[in-house]
């Protein structure tokens, strides 16, 4: 290795490229964005669809069942969902990982223009959105008077629609604001249905003349050589007294009937069928989506800046936050780096006590800055953001990358120690020596982790960034402990120099436990040896089987569950009740919220608006979602489960209050799974499937685990079918359409025109009849409906009825489908999964009808095939490059024996700090292979080398037991203190990682010490079965 002496013999391109690394990182550690996790979503796109008056029937007929065909016809779709409700409807496609949001983006365009034509004419545009966790609002804002002021909140929605939200479009990195909330103002014409039919005029003559006389109209160019001028007929009324002036009919010798004669012009509000309220005010709400590629701090940081000038321009309005992002953020990222430094200053104290020399110790804690440093710039350069993940693999990294600076440090000084060369020539010699030994080390923990990175799905969307960033931290580790490492050893280390006071007591107290190990490894070598040489193998193999047994026991999970300190409340009250009360219902629900201990602030989103998606699209006037923050877990004595479990108590007794799902923020690890356990039942009937829910429903409350138990609809919504009498209607010359506008005039109201407003959105203008007029089953069936013969009341030309039908439909994948959710505690995903199998395991279904698990478990299944698939790539990688290292193909299977081993302490781990299995567990199961495996190298590579200078195999298992037995320790124990803050969860939204440290701690632990008694036993075994083997070929050629 001529070319090792060169570099450390004239440092200077070394120095200047590590220094450079260094500098580049500390860059990249400043300005590498800050997020909670990656995007994990699957790309997903929704279609909004509007039919102004259709019934949720025709709309998912006519409407919604064509586009999900349409849908479905996609390549590499996942799932098509939709869920309609009178006049709206989403349709939500779900991809593969494999296809790129725009291009589902670009497709789902497509879909949509090819099958445009075939439906309904009057639809409007439908409007698609991307959905992914770029698309989350990172903050959303309350806007309300101050306390005292008289303002309406009609007035400030118009302020937010207009100058606030103008203002906050112009930060850097807001891509959307969206404002939500009610209190839409509009001006509303109030027919007065007496007048109306003493001038002989229907609603529909009123709107047409409201509508062409209340607009401005292009009318060409007038064009000349002297220039051109455009010609506009402007018809638009500049003041609100002016639509009163509308000519609606000439009345002949009575003179013209204006819009005044017939109704009340007056500026008022939209009825409302939505709500907002911040921290326990009535507010509007204002959603802040950051745009493609911005991160969330960044935006956030940049809104910081906006606000207080907002605020200073209008001193009347209170602008608080009700919900954000960054501060979750913010928490997580400042534990993190303390769990950081805790790391190093554990890792650094172990190696000190087993070391038990400052020098060496410093010198060892130096290579930790460098490789960091270095991880940042390579994290930088292919695009990576600080998260709990990223940030996680580096804490991870802390005990793993110094194994590579203890292994050149050990072998420098152990040229050192005779005292025959200088300090520089020992670090030449020494680095030399183990320059490939050490690489073969730290490859066999890269090599695991190859397969992570390229397993797909959502494994790989997770575990990939961490993959990545423990093998650009390792191999920074392994470039700075054979480059800095021998550079600084002549600088720090000192040799014939006598220990310290401090150092010699540390030796003492190392020495006490460490000899008295080695001795017993090597007594149990012995012992192998003889009579007793089967005990060891079958202990080894009982221990493992009962090791294994107790995994089912711990429960599987896709993912933990976390503490983030958010609650989410997602409520309804019955049906067909008027907002007031769904309004009424939230104010006794924020009185339990503000009095929990740690409440920070709270947003409560009521029912939908059209085209709001980032507020929801599909919620009722009946229907709302809660968001409440309270402090993070370290700064409040109850659990984010307690808190909720109080808050279910409270909220029982409520009147009103039909449903309330009370569960954390990320209760499910992706977005696109709406609980933890969700059954899905499908057939065509939807009265059936209202029954077999029910059935479902009721033996879900037996599951224990289960905090709620939630259906998707229910057969309780109250509506007015009216079926037409077409004989009656031809005799007085009607058609449906005419009945239907007079209906919507005489209820809701009909949008006529639009009135304008410079520099600003304008207001709507209604046509509606009184409201005093319709206030009843009775109202409706004595209205007038006016044409061409007279007017003639409604129920002579149909048949009214009250019925009861869906409060919604639902379908996924072209199939009508109920689900039946429930959100759980701390239990294990696989307990619960095997409690709900029981309960439903008898219910008889009819032909044509399924019942799936589509929540968290289905996820779980997927996943965990891609890590098992993982896990047998990684195994075999991980041989195979010992063969190429050894150029043996028996020695790498002696090797890795030792992983079997790591298997023995997980589950008791797992058990005793209360873990399941998951994701991250079996990641630090992959992981703790490649660790383990470095064990067996040392102990292995050291049997080798004495052999070759001579050695008899039993001296040489001996002195491999004795010498590997500290830097075997040393190395497992500085692994393990570096992982002890990720298992100790000591960082908010650790909690979702520290599986994978509580594996490989366990494993770890317990695999260390079983190795040094195993691989030399199984070692000399095979040789010595290996002499049997040739004396018996030997015997055979002698007979022949």
């Amino acid at each position: 290795m001529n070319w090792v002496d060169a570099y450390l013999k004239k440092p200077h391109a070394v120095i200047a490229l590590v220094l450079l690394s260094v500098a580049f990182g500390v860059v990249g550690f400043n300005t590498l964005p800050l997020n909670l996790f990656p995007d994990s979503n699957y790309p997903r796109v929704s279609v909004l669809l509007s039919w102004p008056g259709a019934a949720a029937e025709d709309m998912a007929d006519k409407v919604s069942r064509q586009v999900e065909k349409e849908m479905a016809a996609l390549d590499q779709f996942r799932s098509i969902k939709s869920t309609v409700r009178d006049e709206t409807a989403a349709v939500t496609v779900e991809f593969d990982y494999t296809k790129s949001l725009d291009a589902a983006v670009t497709d789902v365009n497509a879909a949509l223009n090819r099958i445009l034509p075939s439906l309904p004419s009057d639809l409007l545009p439908p409007r698609i959105y991307r959905v992914s966790d770029s698309t989350a609002p990172v903050q959303t804002l309350a806007v309300s008077p101050i306390p005292g002021s008289l303002m309406p909140l009609s007035k400030v929605r118009q302020i937010c629609d207009n100058e606030i939200q103008e203002a906050l479009l112009r930060v850097p990195g807001i891509a959307d604001v969206e404002v939500f909330g009610g209190h839409l103002p509009e001006i509303r014409l109030t027919i007065k249905r007496d007048r109306l039919a003493r001038y002989g005029l229907s609603p529909d003559q009123v709107a047409a003349a409201v509508y062409e006389r209340n607009r401005n109209i292009p009318s060409g160019m007038l064009l000349s050589r002297s220039g051109e001028q455009v010609i506009s007929i402007r018809g638009e009324r500049a003041l609100r007294n002016n639509l009163a002036d509308i000519v609606l009919a000439d009345g002949g010798r009575n003179g013209a009937v204006y819009v005044r004669d017939v109704a009340e012009v007056i500026t008022t509000v939209e009825e409302r069928r939505s709500f907002f309220r911040g921290n326990g005010r009535p507010a509007i709400g204002l959603n802040i989506l950051r745009g493609e590629g911005k991160s969330v701090t960044g935006t956030l940081s940049s809104l910081e800046k906006t606000l207080p000038e907002i605020r200073a321009m209008f001193p009347d309005l209170m602008v608080a936050v009700a919900d954000t992002q960054g501060e979750i953020i913010d928490t997580s990222v400042s534990n993190l780096i303390s769990a950081l430094r805790d790391s190093v200053i554990l890792t650094v104290l172990v190696i000190f006590l087993i070391m038990a020399r400052i020098r060496t110790t410093l010198l060892a804690a130096v290579s930790i800055p460098f490789t960091f440093f270095m991880t940042f710039a390579g994290m930088k350069l292919i695009g990576y953001e600080l998260n709990i993940v990223t940030m996680t693999a580096i804490i991870l990294a802390v005990g793993l990358l110094v194994d590579d600076a203890i292994v050149v440090i050990e072998n420098i000084d152990r040229h050192a120690a005779p005292g025959d060369k200088s300090l520089f020539q020992a670090s030449v010699d020494g680095t030399r020596e183990i320059f490939l030994a050490d690489f073969a080390g730290t490859a066999t923990t890269l090599v695991v982790l190859i397969p992570i990175m390229f397993v797909g799905g959502y494994s790989q969307k997770i575990l990939r960034p961490l993959a990545v960033v423990l093998s650009l931290a390792l191999f920074s580790s392994y470039i700075v402990s054979v480059t800095v490492i021998p550079l600084l050893a002549p600088k720090l280390m000192k040799t014939g120099q006598s220990a310290n006071r401090l150092e010699r007591i540390i030796e003492k107290i190392s020495k006490f436990w460490l000899l008295p190990m080695q001795r017993f490894f090597v007594h149990c070598f012995r012992l192998s040896r003889g009579k007793w040489g089967w005990l060891l193998p079958v202990l080894m193999l009982g221990l493992l089987l009962v090791s294994l047994r107790q995994m089912p026991i711990a429960g599987r999970d896709l993912m933990p569950p976390m503490d983030t300190g958010i609650v989410k409340v997602d409520f309804e009250v019955w049906p067909n009740s008027p907002i007031s009360v769904t309004e009424r219902v939230v104010a006794q629900m924020e009185k339990h919220i503000l009095a929990v201990p740690g409440f920070v602030r709270m947003a409560v989103v009521g029912g939908a608006e059209p085209g709001v998606i980032s507020f929801s699209a599909d919620r009722t006037s009946q229907e709302g979602l809660i968001t409440v923050h309270f402090q993070n877990r370290f700064e409040r004595e109850a659990s984010i489960w307690e808190i909720e479990a109080d808050l279910r108590q409270s909220f029982s007794t409520i009147p009103g209050l039909k449903r309330v799902d009370v569960y954390d923020y990320g209760a499910t690890p992706l977005s696109s799974i709406a609980a933890p356990v969700d059954v899905m039942i499908s057939g065509p009937d939807p009265r059936l499937l209202d029954r077999l829910a029910g059935t479902v429903e009721q033996r879900l409350h037996t599951v224990r685990g289960l905090t709620t138990v939630s259906r998707s609809w229910d057969w309780s919504k109250k509506e007015i079918a009216i079926k037409l009498d077409e004989a009656r209607l031809a005799h007085y010359g009607l058609s449906p359409n005419d009945v239907s506008a007079m209906l919507t005039t005489s209820t809701t109201g009909r949008v006529a025109s639009r009135f304008s407003i410079a520099a600003q959105d304008g207001y709507n203008v209604r046509l509606r009849f009184e409201p005093d007029d319709m206030a009843a089953l009775a109202d409706l069936e004595t209205l007038q409906v006016v044409g061409p013969k007279g007017a003639v009341p409604l129920e002579d030309i149909a048949d009214i009825q009250p019925v009861f039908r869906q409060s919604r439909i639902t379908r996924q994948n072209l199939l009508p489908v109920i689900n039946v959710r429930g959100y759980r505690d701390k239990t294990a995903i696989t307990h619960l999964q095997d409690q709900v199998a029981t309960v439903l395991a008898d219910i008889q279904l009819p032909a044509g009808y399924h019942i799936t698990q589509e929540g968290e478990i289905r996820q779980m299944k997927e996943s965990f095939s891609e890590l098992g698939l993982a896990m047998g790539l990684a195994i075999l990688f991980l041989y195979f490059s010992m063969v190429v290292t050894f150029a043996s193909y028996l020695r790498p299977l002696i090797i890795m024996s030792a992983i079997p081993l790591a298997f023995i302490g997980v589950p008791w781990g797992m058990l005793l700090l209360e873990r399941h299995f998951c994701m991250p567990a079996a990641m630090g199961f992959i992981l703790l292979a490649g660790i383990v495996v470095n064990n067996s190298i040392l102990l292995v590579d050291f049997i080798e080398t004495a052999r070759a200078k001579g050695k008899t195999l039993q001296v040489a298992m001996e002195q491999a037991i004795s010498r590997r037995t500290r830097p075997i320790l040393m190395t497992a124990l500085s692994t393990v203190a570096g992982m002890l803050p990720v298992a100790a969860q000591s960082a908010v939204g650790l909690e979702r990682l520290s599986p994978l440290a509580v594996v490989a701690i366990a494993g770890l632990l317990v695999s260390s010490f079983l190795t040094l008694a195993w691989v030399p036993t199984l070692f000399i075994g095979i040789v010595w079965l290996k002499e049997k083997l040739q004396q018996f070929r030997s015997t055979l050629q002698l007979g022949v």
